[in-house]
């Protein structure tokens, strides 16, 4: 069969979906005065909705140690292996040409480091940070939207601005920073919370924890062996997004939407 027609995107999240921890919070453990407690705290708090990712993001990285950010890159790249597969995916997206981009709530300082290590090079969208003149550090979102404050980085706009309307974006995500993006998105691919919230809020996708599973469906279609999936009207009318209550209230004429058979 002839390769499919269809242009894709593809946005991997970093921190719990690319690589194996989140890297902010075992760095809060490990380099803050009582770090495992606070990180948890937060992480509760930011779960529980008590605060916005924005908040918690800020509250997190105002724990780190200023003077020690090459000490913590370093560490960074030490512990923080890739999620099993993730250099097969990675290979595949690259022989089909499929453009491919980290879309990261987490910050750029080691996100960086990281991939270097692996021989990994492909553009990142994050936060970063600054030291403010109080010596502490405050974090900068240069992917951010430009009203809403819920987010750091705006993965809602990202996904959208990346792939135009009339393109495919997949997205491989598996916690709150990406629930907008999922929303949004074409084609989701979801583990841990975000696969909750997919469940809960009507969203189709498809399941994974090793890369595997969602390699070889990539290389099915990649390849021509199977239909990328009908479309679907993206968005939710209810969400707090705004990239994502518009959306859904968008006539999906013209869009690449696609909705995913997955075992939901």
């Amino acid at each position: 069969m002839n390769p499919p027609s269809v242009p894709l995107r593809m946005l991997i999240d970093f921190d719990g979906t690319l690589v194996e921890p989140n890297v902010a919070i075992i760095l809060v453990e490990e380099f803050a005065r009582d770090g495992h407690r606070l990180a948890h705290q937060v992480d509760e708090e930011l779960h529980s909705g008590k605060i916005t990712l924005r908040e918690a993001w800020t509250r997190q990285v105002a724990m780190l140690p200023a003077d020690r950010i090459p000490e913590m890159a370093a560490w960074s790249v030490e512990h923080t292996p890739l999620r099993e597969g993730a250099l097969e995916l990675l290979a595949l997206l690259n022989s089909h040409q499929v453009p491919t981009y980290i879309v990261s709530g987490g910050l750029d300082f080691y996100i960086h480091p990281i991939l270097r290590a692996s021989g990994i090079e492909l553009p990142v969208l994050s936060d970063s940070m600054e030291r403010g003149p109080d010596g502490g550090l405050h974090v900068l979102h240069p992917y951010g939207h430009a009203t809403c404050r819920l987010c750091g980085i705006c993965k809602a706009q990202a996904v959208r601005t990346i792939s135009p309307p009339a393109l495919r974006t997949a997205f491989a995500g598996d916690g709150s920073t990406d629930k907008y993006a999922a929303e949004v998105a074409d084609i989701v691919f979801a583990r841990r919370r975000l696969k909750g919230y997919c469940e809960t809020s009507g969203i189709p996708f498809y399941p994974f924890e090793a890369f595997a599973p969602v390699t070889e469906r990539l290389r099915r279609w990649l390849d021509g062996q199977e239909p990328f999936p009908a479309a679907r009207h993206v968005g939710l009318s209810s969400s707090p997004c705004p990239i994502s209550s518009e959306l859904a209230r968008t006539p999906p004429r013209g869009r690449g939407a696609a909705a995913a058979d997955s075992a939901t």
